[in-house]
């Protein structure tokens, strides 16, 4: 039975996958330490979905691992822009919490 990384993979490989697949992907890269993977796919998520609010969160943690504090930054900006335009004060308040830690 294909591991659930494997899975994932086959799906977004074969372009089924929807875009909570490529989120889920993402995070199950960045789960077992391959950071710099995960960071490609949260990245082309956020290129062609840049309203998917969840992923700005752990994409930015991910760059946080990599030590690129400053692009983390930049990114946890953009998602509290999109929460103000959404409405979304408690994804907001998250964003900026993790914005505020970063400095």
């Amino acid at each position: 039975m294909p591991s659930r990384l494997e899975t994932l993979r086959s799906l977004v490989a074969q372009g089924k996958a929807d875009t909570f697949a490529h989120y889920a992907l993402a995070m199950e890269l960045r789960t077992q330490g391959q950071l710099e993977e995960a960071w490609q796919i949260f990245q082309a998520l956020l290129q062609s979905h840049a309203d998917y609010l969840a992923a700005y969160a752990p994409a930015a943690d991910t760059l946080v691992s990599l030590s690129r504090n400053q692009e983390a930054k930049a990114l946890l900006l953009q998602g509290i822009e999109l929460c103000e335009r959404k409405g979304q004060s408690h994804a907001r308040d998250q964003l900026q919490t993790a914005l505020a830690v970063l400095g």
